[in-house]
């Protein structure tokens, strides 16, 4: 998304570098790293896909970049559709297309300087590893509005900011359907916090349905989300801090423990990000004696916290 340098750096580079490739339809590799998710998230969201074929509603991929995500969506949708009899079955994949100076300074075949875009590239990509079933959409998604139809698989990577984190859910959570997935890329990541929120207020319309290692959470709807409770969700205005520690206990009980830290730091940042020293302090202080400090993401939060006056 525009103006979100550090974010999405951090999308991208403090992921996994494991085998990040996309694995293209013809099980050729592409010649350039398209993004950071590992081989269990590209794995699982193939998986989803396929599960997912057939029935009623969209795959819509939120922050796609050069298409990993995508081309993993597509190529489950493949596994179960190659003869290409089904070309309602595809992949509606967002992003703003703006190269920015965190992105590497090559990729294949073109030289980008920040803020152009990147959409050619793109689409040069998809098309090679997507077997014709991800339909790119140029949109920047704090204003971008939903229009068709019920969803049955969202794959969010762009809840870096907080403008974002309420406009994703009122834009798009209202179409999902019961049984469909929620996919968080960012659900085990330090800055996020926002998400956390948002979920526990939402409970009763999700199940836990998987975590994938290093980033990944997974929530099937168990009911339609009323569009008036997605707007009170995202007002983190009324969020007490009762609620707010309640919200990253409800968090943190639905990982594993080895999977934890980051979702502890994202508790510090939800302080943070609100300018609330002492309460983040006191946060940090809390997890201390459970040795998270100096794992995971935990201390590029706490570097974040040394920063505000």
């Amino acid at each position: 998304m525009p103006k979100l340098s550090v974010f999405r750096a951090v999308r991208r580079f403090l992921g996994s570098k494991a085998d990040n490739r996309v694995v293209a339809p013809d099980n050729s590799l592409p010649k350039t790293k398209l993004g950071v998710i590992t081989s269990d998230e590209m794995a699982f969201y193939s998986a989803s896909a396929a599960r997912s074929f057939g029935k009623e509603g969209a795959i819509v991929d939120l922050g796609c970049w050069l298409g990993s995500s995508s081309i993993a969506l597509a190529r489950g949708i493949l596994t179960r559709d190659p003869q290409a009899e089904h070309p309602e079955e595809r992949v509606f994949a967002f992003d703003i297309f703006q190269w920015e100076n965190w992105m590497p300074a090559r990729i294949p075949y073109c030289l980008y300087q920040p803020g152009e875009s990147f959409l050619p590239e793109a689409r040069r990509i998809v098309s090679q590893y997507g077997g014709g079933r991800v339909e790119l959409r140029q949109a920047d998604l704090r204003h971008c509005q939903w229009v068709d139809g019920p969803i049955k698989i969202l794959l969010v990577d762009v809840m870096k900011t907080e403008d974002l984190a309420i406009q994703i859910p009122r834009n798009f959570f209202s179409s999902l359907t019961p049984e469909s997935l929620l996919i968080h890329q960012d659900f085990k990541h330090y800055f996020t916090s926002w998400i956390h929120i948002i979920h526990y207020r939402l409970r009763e319309y999700f199940r836990f349905y998987r975590s994938v290692p290093r980033g990944t959470v997974a929530f099937q709807v168990v009911a339609p989300i009323p569009q008036e409770e997605v707007e009170h969700a995202t007002d983190f205005r009324k969020a007490s801090d009762d609620e707010i520690e309640s919200a990253f206990r409800y968090s943190l009980g639905l990982v594993e423990p080895e999977e934890r830290v980051n979702i502890a730091a994202a508790h510090v940042m939800y302080y943070a990000h609100a300018k609330r020293k002492d309460a983040a302090s006191r946060t940090v202080e809390a997890y201390r004696p459970l040795g998270m400090l100096d794992k995971g993401e935990f201390p590029k939060a706490l570097d974040f916290l040394s920063q505000i006056g």
